[in-house]
């Protein structure tokens, strides 16, 4: 599988995810995985299956990269799947955008409608289980003080078949107002390089032809 960036890291990028704590070398991979495991899915598995690995590993990667590489933590937040940073002030989730995704004379949102919890990270008004669960290793629960600190961002992705590969859009962004499950404000946007990826053929499972099984008739 050939990876390369379309191109140049326009200027700024990097200033402007180290002030989050996070760099271009923790999100990439995790596009990169996320990519990687749609192919795996076939015509023959159900319909969801190649965006679910997708998300899967979306999350996957961009935790194991914060927590490896700057001690943050895992966090399941108001259903959300996040990563959060050892200060417990900004955690960074996913979402597939829409066309717009990283263009910065545009205004994406989501592609496919978010629920409420989305909607209550963007107004600050996250809430917290009556009931906290135990805490894992690499493994962070907030407190309502620090819910209400906590500002969630979201590595928004868009994959475009290109000629000979798939060329992904991105950008790490701050919901402002979400409406009806769809973001309708940024607070503050940061697009990403486009990536590129090779065109991988999916096998096909069903062979070259019909499956002929023969039958005795009686």
């Amino acid at each position: 599988m050939v990876l390369s960036l379309v191109a140049p890291v326009p200027e700024g990028v990097h200033a402007q995810l180290a002030a989050l704590g996070t760099k271009l070398e923790y999100l990439h991979p995790a596009l990169y995985a996320g990519e990687a495991a749609r192919r795996t899915a076939t015509p023959n598995h159900p319909a969801n299956t190649a965006g679910t690995r997708a998300y899967q590993e979306h999350v996957r990667l961009l935790r194991e990269a914060h927590i490896r590489h700057v001690g943050w933590k895992r966090l399941l937040h108001d259903h959300l799947e996040l990563v959060c940073n050892p200060q417990k002030t900004l955690a960074i989730g996913t979402m597939v955008g829409d066309a717009a995704t990283g263009n910065a004379s545009l205004h994406p949102t989501n592609l496919h409608k978010r629920g409420a919890a989305t909607e209550r990270a963007a107004e600050h008004n996250v809430q917290l289980g009556l009931f906290p669960t135990p805490v894992g290793p690499n493994e962070v629960l907030l407190d309502e003080d620090e819910a209400l600190k906590l500002k969630t961002w979201f590595l928004v992705s868009y994959r475009v078949k290109a000629e000979g590969g798939v060329r992904i859009h991105s950008e790490l962004s701050l919901p402002g107002q979400v409406d009806r499950g769809f973001v309708v404000k940024w607070e503050q946007r940061i697009q990403l390089p486009v990536i590129e990826m090779d065109e991988i053929e999916l096998p096909d499972e069903d062979g070259p032809g019909e499956i002929d099984i023969p039958v005795e008739f009686r």
